[in-house]
């Protein structure tokens, strides 16, 4: 067994080496993507193009060591994210704002001081949410890098064993595989005033008012969804359409006028039943007196 799996080692080696040993025998500098294909642990370079980043060239960020196979780069040496993303942007987004929210989350204080936006951000796939129209997107996009370490796993069985552990862990709310699965994860375990959620909270400080989201005006409307909810308003005027058109949130519909139009009804009902059982006690008691 030990030398089969010498042998399969060896020719996995090759389709590493062999593209790059043919470019340049050719004498020419080899293409990223000669070996970089589609593989377990190389780039799609389909999504590749529908990312954010797609119009780059490789070696914008890979830069140092990479001129030579096999490289002799390591992620200490690239640039970081930062080093472009800095100052405002467009969308008006504060990168540097964003900078210091990571730094005050709790991966960093706990979890790694090195800490990095590709830890979370696939740069190689990353679409943000101001480019994506459909909530369900947004949702996957976000929860995606969450649930890749909180509830990760090399098999489907394995990941949805985590998956439901995690959801035991979140006991509190209600339905809370529901919770997990259609809202994202950053809109409780982030300060709910800040719109852009990169301040990770440690779970004790986690959002626990359910009236947040379970309101007319819900936090996901102003936070996760916040730039849908600006395409909505200036092209219906509202924003509820969007929860209407993705999902049911209670409370989120909510209308003082139908709540006391039915807390009325509900009182007159309860008013006719108790006028109808005195009635019928009060001509119960005249009879027996009769």
């Amino acid at each position: 067994m030990r030398a089969v799996g010498s042998i399969l080692l060896f020719l996995a080696g090759l389709t590493w080496a062999v593209p790059a040993a043919m470019a340049q025998a050719a004498g020419r500098e080899p293409s990223c993507m000669d070996c970089h294909k589609p593989r377990d642990t190389t780039i799609d370079p389909v999504q590749f193009g529908h990312s954010v980043h797609g119009k780059l060239d490789c070696a914008t960020c890979h830069t140092e060591g990479f001129d030579t196979f096999p490289h002799k780069s390591s992620r200490a040496t690239m640039p970081d994210c930062i080093d472009c993303h800095s100052g405002p942007a467009t969308p008006p987004i504060d990168f540097d704002k964003i900078a210091e929210e990571v730094k005050a989350g709790v991966h960093v204080k706990l979890v790694d001081p090195a800490f990095r936006c590709t830890n979370c951000h696939n740069p190689h796939y990353f679409v943000p949410a101001s480019r994506m129209t459909d909530v369900s997107q947004a949702l996957l996009a976000a929860n995606d890098s969450c649930l890749g370490c909180h509830a990760g796993g090399d098999t489907p069985a394995a990941k949805d064993l985590a998956f439901r552990k995690l959801a035991d862990n979140h006991r509190l709310l209600f339905h809370a595989n529901l919770h997990l699965k259609r809202n994202a994860c950053v809109a409780c375990h982030t300060p709910s005033e800040q719109q852009i959620a990169h301040h990770i909270l440690p779970k004790s400080e986690a959002l626990r008012d359910c009236s947040v989201c379970h309101t007319k005006n819900s936090m996901l409307v102003t936070k996760l969804y916040s730039h849908l909810a600006l395409n909505e308003r200036a092209e219906h005027g509202w924003v509820n359409a969007i929860l209407f058109n993705y999902s049911y949130l209670s409370g989120a519909t909510r209308n003082k006028w139908l709540d006391w139009g039915t807390l009325g009804l509900t009182g007159l009902v309860f008013l006719g039943v108790a006028a109808h059982g005195t009635g019928r006690w009060l001509f119960a008691r005249l009879r027996r007196k009769s």
